[in-house]
């Protein structure tokens, strides 16, 4: 039974394919979902919000780094395309028309642009026509704005029978000038980028700060009465319901990075810091991507770079006795 076959048996339906996000996010989500009927069998909060975190990091995680690298693709796709045009426009120069010069520049290196280059040229071997060949190249990058002006630029010029060679020149031209300027503005930004970092780190100090200030309150509190005297409780000591489930998410940081009695208040306190520090770590690094390279994707990396610093120093303060009771 040959696959034509296979599909008219069985409703028309071809094999089904899964993208390399999807196969991650079918994966954690069956782990999750696992370790969320073990904890519900056995009847334990801290074993089902254990599996939400880690369904949630091991979705999260990959699909971040995929969208990151697929930014990075853009990204050096749009400044090695201006060398591309320009290298076709010399092999029309020379004499061969616009689809054996893209064919004749695919065995030519242009990074991650080159991979589309050869399925371009791929494509026109095949006997595909040169704008169907354009139009499919601009709807695989067509995440770029500059990318898909520039190409329909090109395609429209082919179409109609302008002159080819002046709108490529043109259109590298104005690439070229766009990534000067792009790269200008990122210079004069990064100041503003080193500050969100400052943010980060000062943000650290005041905890550590307001932590020591909060240590002899500590100590009075694990005296009798001393707690109920200052109005300064654990609310996490007796939780019930759903106040427990959440509590003992909450109580994740404490227990298992700072190693600290999830009981006492001091472990409260610093499994709350951890919470602000980390909001503060991400939410910084997305405004410096969005101020450096004008991408919420870009800022992705920085709350990455952020977010480990911050965590990293504050285990050393846990270490050195500076956070924490």
């Amino acid at each position: 039974m040959n696959e034509e076959n296979k599909k008219k048996k069985f409703g028309g339906l071809g094999e089904i394919s899964l993208t390399p996000e999807k196969k991650i996010v079918l994966i954690s989500v069956t782990i999750t979902a696992i370790i969320i009927v073990i904890g519900y069998i056995t009847n334990n909060a801290g074993v089902i919000g254990n599996g939400i975190i880690l369904g949630i990091f091991l979705i999260a995680v990959p699909l971040v780094l995929f969208q990151y690298e697929k930014f990075r693709t853009i990204k050096e796709i749009e400044e090695k395309f201006p060398l591309f045009l320009r290298d076709v426009v010399e092999s029309i120069h020379s004499g061969m028309p616009f689809h054996q010069a893209i064919v004749a520049n695919s065995r030519l290196d242009y990074g991650r642009l080159s991979r589309e280059v050869k399925k371009m040229a791929h494509q026109i071997s095949w006997g595909m026509t040169v704008n169907k060949v354009l139009d499919q190249f601009t709807e695989r990058v067509k995440s770029s704005k500059r990318l898909y002006a520039s190409l329909k630029t090109v395609r429209e010029s082919y179409l109609t029978g302008g002159d080819v060679v002046s709108t490529l020149d043109s259109v590298a031209d104005n690439l070229t000038q766009l990534d000067d300027a792009e790269k200008e503005r990122r210079m004069l930004l990064n100041q503003y980028v080193m500050l969100m970092y400052a943010v980060a780190f000062i943000f650290v100090g005041i905890v550590v700060s307001i932590n020591k200030l909060l240590v002899p309150v500590f100590q009075i509190s694990q005296s009798p009465g001393g707690a109920e005297a200052l109005g300064l409780t654990n609310p996490c000591l007796a939780p019930l319901g759903m106040e427990a489930f959440i509590c003992d998410i909450y109580s994740l940081p404490a227990k298992y990075i700072f190693i600290i009695d999830p009981t006492t208040i001091g472990a409260y306190y610093t499994s709350l810091f951890f919470f602000m520090t980390v909001i503060v770590s991400i939410t910084s690094g997305l405004v410096a991507g969005q101020i450096s390279e004008n991408s919420v994707t870009a800022g992705m990396k920085h709350s990455a770079i952020m977010t480990g610093a911050v965590v990293g120093t504050m285990l050393i303060l846990k270490f050195v006795n500076l956070l924490g009771v």
